[in-house]
C-alpha cells in the first residue's frame, strides 16, 4: 500500500521503465546486434543480464540510507553542490535531447510505415499536447495508466510472436559456438544502453515509495527483460536470418508483416504500430517529466507544474533540429545515445556510489 497518495510504489515505476523499453528495443536491437553476433544476437539479452543486475544493486545501495529522496538529491549529497549541480545539468541537457529524439522518431515511425504524405508537425504537436495534459494530472494518475499500457503492449507483443513461429526457421539462429562469446559481449552494449534508463527513474525517486524493494523489483524487471528481448531477436532473426536483418531500418515491424492469421488475415502489423503509439506517449511522457523533475532540483523549486509547458516547447524544437531525416536520427542513437546512456546510466551512478562510501554519505 502507497504510503501517501502523490507517491507510486517501486512496482509501477519499474512497470513505467519496462514500458518504455519497448520502443527502444524494437528500433535499436535487431539490426545492430545482428551487425556484430551475428545469429548469435539472440542470445545478447541473457548477457546483459550481468551488468544490468549490477545496476539494480548500485541503485538499491544509493538509496539505502535516503530512501524520501530523488537520484538529484544523492547526487547532490554525495558530490557537493557544485559539482552536483554540474552534473544534473549534463543529466538535463541529455534527458530534453532524450524527449526530442522520441518526439521525432514517433513522427517518423509513422511517415514510414503508414502515412508517408503528411506534415511533420501534425505528429509532434499531438503527441506533445497529449503529454503536456497526461501530465498535469499527476504522476499517480499517470503511472496507472502506464500500467494499462504495459499490460495491453506486453499482450501484443507475445500474441504476434506466436503468430509469428510458424514463420521461424532455426537454422537462421543455430549453429552457436564458443567463437560467438565475444561478438555476444561486444553487442552487448546496445541492450545495456536501453536498459540504463533504470537509473533515470528514480530522478523522480521522491515520488517512490518502498525504496527498499528496488533489488526485489529490479531482478523482476530483469527477467521480463531477457524474455521479451531475446523472443524479440528469435522473432526477427528466426524469420530472415541475420544477414537480412542487418541490413534493414525497424526490422521488428519488417518481420511482422509476415504474420497471417488463418492465411487469410494480413497486415497484422498495424495493430503492433498502434500499440507502439501508447508506448512511445510513456516514453516522451517519462523524459519529460524526469527534465521538469531535474528543473526543479537545480533551482529548488516548489511547483513543478509550471515547468511542464516550458520543457514540452524545448522538447518541440529539438525534435526539429536533432536531425533532417531518418537515418540522421538512427545514427545519432548507434553512435552518441549508446555510449552516453552507458556513461550517465551505469558508469556515472557507479561512481557516485564509490564517492558516496568514502564520503560516507550513503
Amino acid at each position: 500500500m502507497l504510503a501517501s497518495r502523490d507517491k507510486i510504489s517501486v512496482r509501477q515505476a519499474i512497470i513505467f521503465f519496462l514500458t518504455i523499453v519497448h520502443t527502444s528495443a524494437i528500433r535499436l536491437l535487431p539490426s545492430n546486434t545482428a551487425q556484430v553476433s551475428q545469429r548469435a544476437a539472440w542470445l545478447t539479452p541473457l548477457f546483459t543480464a550481468v551488468p544490468f543486475f549490477i545496476l539494480v544493486l548500485v541503485i538499491q545501495q544509493l538509496f539505502s540510507r535516503n530512501r524520501d529522496v530523488s537520484l538529484s538529491d544523492i547526487i547532490t549529497i554525495v558530490m557537493g553542490k557544485p559539482l552536483g549541480k554540474v552534473l544534473l545539468i549534463i543529466y538535463l541537457a541529455w534527458m530534453l535531447i532524450y524527449s526530442g529524439l522520441y518526439v521525432r522518431y514517433f513522427a517518423e515511425k509513422f511517415l514510414t510505415a503508414m502515412l508517408p504524405n503528411s506534415p511533420l508537425d501534425f505528429y509532434t504537436v499531438t503527441i506533445l499536447a497529449a503529454v503536456f495534459y497526461a501530465l498535469r494530472g499527476g504522476i499517480v494518475n499517470f503511472s496507472r495508466t502506464v500500467e494499462f499500457f504495459f499490460i495491453l503492449t506486453s499482450t501484443i507483443f507475445f500474441l504476434l510472436f506466436v503468430l509469428n513461429i510458424p514463420n521461424i526457421e532455426i537454422i537462421n539462429l543455430f549453429p552457436v559456438t564458443h567463437y560467438d562469446v565475444w561478438p555476444i559481449i561486444k553487442s552487448c552494449s546496445f541492450n545495456l544502453a536501453i536498459w540504463t534508463p533504470f537509473t533515470f527513474t528514480f530522478f523522480f525517486g521522491d515520488r517512490i515509495n518502498n525504496k527498499e524493494h528496488i533489488r526485489r523489483y529490479g531482478i523482476q524487471g530483469m527477467v521480463y527483460l531477457v524474455v521479451i528481448t531475446s523472443l524479440m531477436m528469435i522473432q526477427t532473426i528466426g524469420v530472415y536470418g541475420y544477414s537480412v536483418i542487418q541490413r534493414i531500418s525497424m526490422p521488428y515491424i519488417f518481420t511482422v508483416k509476415s504474420v497471417s492469421l488463418l492465411k487469410t488475415i494480413e497486415r497484422i502489423e498495424s495493430i503492433a504500430v498502434a500499440s507502439w503509439v501508447v508506448v512511445d506517449f510513456s516514453v516522451i511522457s517519462f523524459y519529460i517529466y524526469i527534465s521538469v523533475k531535474i528543473i526543479k532540483s537545480i533551482f529548488s523549486l516548489s511547483d513543478e507544474k509550471l515547468l511542464l509547458g516550458p520543457v514540452t516547447l524545448i522538447s518541440y524544437v529539438f525534435s526539429h533540429y536533432l536531425a533532417s531525416n531518418r537515418f540522421e536520427l538512427e545514427n545519432f542513437s548507434k553512435y552518441i545515445s549508446v555510449w552516453a546512456n552507458i556513461i550517465l546510466g551505469f558508469v556515472i551512478p557507479f561512481i557516485v556510489l564509490v564517492v558516496g562510501k568514502i564520503r560516507k554519505k550513503v
